[in-house]
């Protein structure tokens, strides 16, 4: 019998720079159909995070590039995996 990973909440997020002021967050461990894109954008003022996934652990607390700067989140509807971290 096999055993299912352990993932420590410092892995659990993912991030992949798509331009500028552009990055795309995601949970690589939940699977394709179950996992939403998170994006997020650089403003001058404040930051703009489009979905926020489905919450397990808090993304202000392991992703730098959230807890940075003043941020508005923003759904895009609200399935459970889009509005984990509101």
């Amino acid at each position: 019998m096999s055993t299912l990973p352990v993932i420590e909440a410092p892995d659990w997020y993912e991030t992949v720079r798509m331009g500028d002021d552009i990055t795309l967050i995601h949970e690589p461990w939940i699977k394709p159909f179950f996992r939403c894109n998170i994006w997020h954008v650089r403003g001058r003022d404040r930051d703009l995070l489009f979905d926020t996934g489905l919450g397990h652990f808090s993304l202000r607390s392991h992703v730098p590039l959230v807890s940075e700067r003043k941020l508005t989140c923003v759904a895009s509807h609200t399935h459970f995996d889009h509005i984990g971290c509101h």
